[in-house]
């Protein structure tokens, strides 16, 4: 079953079904959206939170173009290895591209694989790390028990996802802003709730010494990853019928106004789960 019903075909789920040429630009909005202020900073605190070591090998599942294994690579070597998995063979070429783009080539590779059903042995590597994906898989605690089955004992498994229901917007208008918010996370995108169900979802898959991390995005203006969001939310709400599109266009221009007046707010909490695997738990995956 899915872990949330939607009306739309989500392309997230797995690029490659949208086609090679789709993929490519996916892996380019990606690069993208990796640029902005507020992803950058979500994205580093994750890697704080990973605590790469020399020598470590690390996987991550849902690699898309590899923006996070890039930034890990480093702290990894000497003798360290980061490799990323992703269910499209096109996006895992685009991070090998935009790899070699940044200059690293060694103690970093992409592969292709389901995230169900991962193509390594047990205990395999110092850990795992899931970042944006479980919102779009259709049974996340098999990707998780995956996760578990590749970690050493001792090892550290972290998962990351945003609870679009935890945004908030500063405007006038609370009816419309909720209806348009309430459709979107309901329906576009996957499952908007993934970030709350983080720690339910480690805590029954057996993982032990588990620590929540929220991460709190607070934006005041257009160039940011949210406030590009909440466009893409209005325009989704209004073609999904939530809202009118004379409604979308008020909508839109009041929160513009507010960003050239200076006054804007918005903000999304992103939840960071991290866990350890012990010996007794893999007798059990």
């Amino acid at each position: 079953m899915p872990s949330q019903p939607m009306n739309h075909f989500n392309t997230w789920a797995n690029p490659s079904i949208a086609g090679m040429a789709d993929a490519v630009q996916m892996a380019a909005f990606l690069e993208e959206h990796s640029r902005r202020p507020d992803i950058q900073q979500v994205n580093l605190r994750l890697c704080e939170l990973v605590a790469a070591k020399p020598g470590e090998r690390l996987l991550e599942v849902g690699s898309g173009s590899g923006v996070l294994c890039r930034l890990l690579a480093p702290h990894l070597q000497p003798d360290g290895c980061m490799m990323g998995v992703d269910i499209s063979p096109e996006m895992a070429a685009e991070a090998r591209k935009y790899a070699l783009s940044e200059g690293i080539s060694g103690g970093i590779s992409f592969e292709t694989s389901a995230a169900e059903a991962l193509p390594y042995s047990d205990s395999s590597f110092d850990g795992a790390i899931a970042a944006r994906l479980l919102l779009h898989v259709s049974d996340p605690d098999t990707v998780i028990h995956e996760m578990i089955r590749i970690v050493k004992p001792g090892g550290r498994i972290l998962v990351m996802d945003w609870d679009f229901d935890t945004v908030t917007v500063d405007h006038p208008d609370r009816e419309q802003t909720r209806r348009l918010l309430h459709w979107r996370s309901d329906h576009h995108g996957g499952n908007n709730w993934s970030g709350r169900q983080l720690w339910r979802r480690l805590q029954e898959a057996g993982l032990q010494n588990l620590s929540v991390f929220p991460w709190v995005t607070v934006t005041h203006c257009e160039t940011d990853g949210l406030t590009q969001s909440l466009w893409r939310a209005a325009q989704v709400a209004c073609e999904g019928g939530a809202v009118s599109s004379a409604e979308q266009k008020a909508w839109v221009k009041e929160l513009k106004n507010r960003i050239q007046a200076g006054t804007f707010f918005a903000s999304i909490v992103y939840f960071i789960v991290k866990g350890f695997v012990f010996s007794e738990q893999k007798q059990a995956v």
